[in-house]
């Protein structure tokens, strides 16, 4: 991709440039779209295009007109000015050239290539966010479209790397690689996250969030028109190493998580897949505010979606996901939680804890919404379930008092070695007690069950259909 000139443009008030050079043709110059930009489309089928140039001499030759792979001409200014024309024509979703030209195909023509009808991603949050892998991740070639990405103020293909803090490997590539054979539509995504950054640096008037908001902007020609938000994050507010840290304060963190939702829906238009980050270091109080904090915010919340779930997963330096197999399991999270909650392609959910019945002072009986394997994250098989947990009080009963888990179908029972009262509080993958183990996860879909918070147990069995 070719990079130059940049174009400051008036946006609604708003300055924005476009970093790439425009595209001429004799007195013809396209300066939006630019080589690999990908529009969003608004219905399944079909996106608006918008197109700004200039042409010279200033009102010669009549209407600017524009195709998009092949469809018919359709007019972008009927009557350029002051040598500038701008309009959008509708193209179906796709991938191809789009040809610009002048005075009714008499004047000169430019083609830009390749273009993009589909589906924008901003990924924001820190560093997992970013991408800390080992190395770099290419797209596959045997896909239909060619994947793209917006980076350092430049569009181009989608392949790592992708990061902004550093030359590093990172999950979105083989996210690319596993949704557009999928979806059958053209993807990308535009790389806002930044390592090393809090909750509060991402809503609106922080500094990461006006940096994103810009980059979306010049991105997307002022449209700021996308498909989602995937946000990972939660990391440094746990510590202390971030002035405005929330230090794993659950009330801190959810009313920042919250309204920073909320501002990236009102300024985009579009949902936040919200990711539930692993265990870091050994506070389990702090680690599981957090989570719990984000787990909440999806039902609560109607521009939150549930995003990757990750606890289970031990990073590969106790922070990152570095190497293949710790980064292909965290892509594969996103994949599933996009399908789920984008697509509502069925199967791709996490489990969820339905019912928690206590059988008598010794055994547990759980359902969920879907049937069960016990696995750990990179596939390792177990005979027993870890990352239980019961509290009563001081009282705690972990692992080490769980006799047997049995599961069967949907169903799980969880059988300990010495007695509970009935007042207990089931916790599940609490702390670390999941990371890294085998754990309860979907028996088709691998992922893990959604963390159980704190449920308290009923006597009472269900009735059974």
């Amino acid at each position: 991709m070719r990079c130059g000139l940049t174009l400051f443009l008036a946006w609604w008030g708003l300055l924005t440039c476009l970093a790439a050079e425009p595209l001429p043709a004799g007195d013809l110059t396209v300066a939006y779209p630019v080589p690999y930009v990908l529009y969003q489309r608004t219905t399944a089928d079909s996106g608006p295009l918008e197109i700004r140039g200039t042409y010279r001499p200033a009102g010669a030759g009549g209407a600017v007109e524009a195709r998009f792979n092949g469809g018919p001409w359709q007019v972008v200014d009927a009557k350029p000015h002051n040598g500038s024309f701008s309009g959008t024509i509708t193209a179906s979703t796709g991938q191809g050239t789009l040809e610009v030209r002048a005075g009714g195909g008499a004047g000169p023509e430019v083609r830009v290539e390749p273009v993009s009808v589909g589906d924008l991603f901003v990924i924001a949050g820190q560093s997992n966010a970013d991408g800390r892998g080992d190395e770099h991740v290419l797209l596959n070639p045997a896909n239909r479209y060619v994947g793209v990405k917006f980076r350092h103020h430049a569009w181009s293909r989608g392949d790592d790397p992708s990061a902004n803090d550093g030359d590093y490997g990172s999950p979105w590539p083989m996210v690319l690689n596993d949704l557009i054979p999928a979806q059958h539509v053209p993807m990308g995504f535009l790389a806002a996250a930044v390592g090393s950054t809090v909750v509060q640096e991402w809503r609106k008037g922080g500094r990461l969030y006006e940096r994103m908001f810009q980059m979306v902007t010049k991105a997307t020609g002022g449209s700021r028109r996308i498909k989602a938000v995937l946000y990972y994050q939660g990391e440094n507010d746990i510590t202390h190493y971030h002035t405005h840290s929330a230090l794993g304060d659950y009330d801190r963190y959810k009313r920042d998580l919250t309204a920073a939702v909320g501002d990236f829906q009102r300024d985009f238009g579009a949902p936040v897949l919200v990711g539930q980050i692993t265990n870091l270091l050994s506070d389990r109080a702090k680690n599981d505010a957090i989570r719990r904090a984000q787990q909440e915010v999806w039902s609560e919340h109607p521009a939150a979606l549930p995003g990757a779930v990750t606890y289970d997963i031990r990073p590969s330096d106790g922070v990152h996901y570095r190497t293949e197999p710790n980064l292909r399991a965290f892509a594969r999270r996103w994949t599933l939680a996009i399908h789920a909650s984008l697509y509502g392609k069925t199967g791709c959910a996490n489990p969820q804890l339905q019912h928690a019945l206590a059988v008598d002072d010794r055994s547990v009986r759980l359902v969920f919404d879907q049937p069960l394997a016990i696995a750990a994250w990179d596939g390792a098989s177990g005979n027993k379930a870890l990352g239980f947990r019961l509290v009563d009080g001081e009282q705690t009963w972990t692992d080490a008092d769980v006799l047997q888990t049995t599961v069967q179908g949907k169903e799980v029972t969880v059988t300990f070695g010495r007695p509970f009262p009935a007042t207990a509080l089931l916790w599940y993958g609490s702390g670390a007690d999941g990371q890294g183990r085998p754990t309860l996860r979907g028996a088709d879909n691998h992922a893990p069950v959604r963390m159980v918070f704190s449920r308290r147990l009923t006597t009472t069995p269900r009735s059974r259909p």
